[in-house]
């Protein structure tokens, strides 16, 4: 009869959310204390203080009264300074074990967010899909990086548009395009689905995306300027490929294959085009469904990952929530678990077992790579249903009606 009760109750949704609450405490504690309970003999297998201890120098400014400068976008570098108020008061050692504690703390309960919209957003049958948020590579990299929190702003966002509440879809997008700035590749189809959904112009999204924008911008430039509004953007402007980034890797194969290089400069400003091209999609596809918006954004995530000079493998957190929204059969299921655990095998597996520069991290980085081609060819398949050359007359027609 017990266990009846409990089956029942795991299986409604407060059962649910409590079971990832204790599983998420759990695995803070757990990735908290094993690496200085075995003295750093566990390497970053379970915990990898570089990026989080960055995030803490970044936060200084907070305690040290300066301009909130950093590499990273202005959200961000606002939350690394905001932290130190759960960390300043300790003895000086102990700081920064306090906040990378907290910090981590603080992303799993983002975390946490992020299962109770999927919970909210996915049909009865598919709700269990949300418990994928659970994989270890996943519980990795949200304890060790923060990008989850951009993750979740656009699943919020997401979760607006399903109420149409267009100005908060906005504004929310705003928020999240300056914590990573893809998220203002996805306004423009969360705008023409709002477009072809209520068929009139939506001057009530852009007005919010540009004064929230505005309004973020105006917060920086307040603290420092100039310097703190450009910081972030001449910092990326300035930074060169690295690692396995997938131009890297074509890089790699044609030189050992053709036996020359494929670097000048006009090389990676094709791949940057190519980053930033999956907007075009909205001049010739009518996004009239939710499942055309999250293909949508599945294309633009992926294809912003796929041609980065950069290599970040917990981006991946941005693609997750909408992957598993997508999923409809085992099939996605499984292929979401692949490709979180080719992640994982890249870094920290095979990039500390052999090095960063080599064959094994190549290899691993390439199959990841394939996947993610995989997953966005899905997405485009899925949207090629509804291409059309016609549509733009369409569009006209909606927007200039005749007399």
């Amino acid at each position: 009869m017990i266990g009846k009760r409990l089956k029942v109750y795991y299986s409604s949704k407060n059962g649910k959310l409590f079971l990832v609450s204790i599983t998420l405490l759990a695995a803070w504690f757990i990735m908290t204390t094993v690496s200085p309970v075995f003295k750093g003999k566990t390497g970053r297998l379970f915990s990898d203080t570089y990026d989080r201890s960055d995030y803490f120098e970044r936060g200084k400014w907070f305690t040290e009264h300066t301009p909130p400068l950093s590499e990273y976008p202005q959200i961000p570098t606002l939350l690394f300074g905001i932290n130190n108020l759960t960390s300043m008061w300790a003895e000086t050692d102990m700081q920064l074990a306090v906040y990378l504690a907290f910090f981590s703390f603080e992303m799993l309960v983002i975390l946490f967010l992020v299962f109770n919209l999927l919970l909210e957003l996915l049909p009865p049958n598919f709700q269990n899909y949300a418990f994928l948020i659970l994989l270890p590579p996943t519980l990795y990299f949200t304890y060790n990086r923060f990008d989850i929190l951009p993750a979740f702003l656009c699943l919020t966002a997401y979760s607006a548009a399903t109420k149409r509440q267009w100005t908060k879809v906005s504004i929310i997008l705003a928020v999240a395009t300056f914590t990573k700035w893809y998220p203002v590749l996805l306004f423009p189809g969360f705008f023409m689905y709002a477009f072809y959904l209520e068929l009139k112009f939506q001057w009530k999204m852009i007005i919010g995306f540009a004064v929230t924008s505005i309004a973020i911008l105006l917060l920086s430039y307040s603290f420092g300027g100039f310097e703190s509004v450009l910081a972030t953007y001449q910092f990326h402007m300035a930074r060169n490929v690295d690692y396995i980034a997938f131009p890297v890797l074509i890089n790699n194969l044609a030189r050992s294959v053709l036996g020359i290089p494929l670097i000048p400069p006009n090389y990676l400003l094709f791949f940057f085009i190519m980053q930033i091209s999956a907007p075009i999609m909205i001049v010739f596809v009518k996004l009239e469904s939710l499942d055309q918006l999250i293909d949508y954004c599945i294309v633009v995530m992926g294809l912003f990952v796929l041609f980065s000079r950069i290599w970040s493998p917990q981006w991946f957190l941005w693609l997750l929530p909408f992957l598993i929204i997508s999923a409809k059969n085992a099939k996605t299921a499984w292929l979401i678990i692949v490709y979180n655990i080719s992640i994982y095998l890249c870094f920290p597996l095979i990039f500390d077992s052999y090095g960063k520069s080599s064959y094994q991290l190549q290899i691993a980085g390439l199959l990841t790579y394939l996947i993610l081609i995989f997953i966005i060819f899905r997405s485009i398949k899925n949207l090629k249903q509804v291409f059309s050359f016609s549509k733009i007359k369409t569009d006209i027609k909606i927007l200039f009606p005749p007399p």
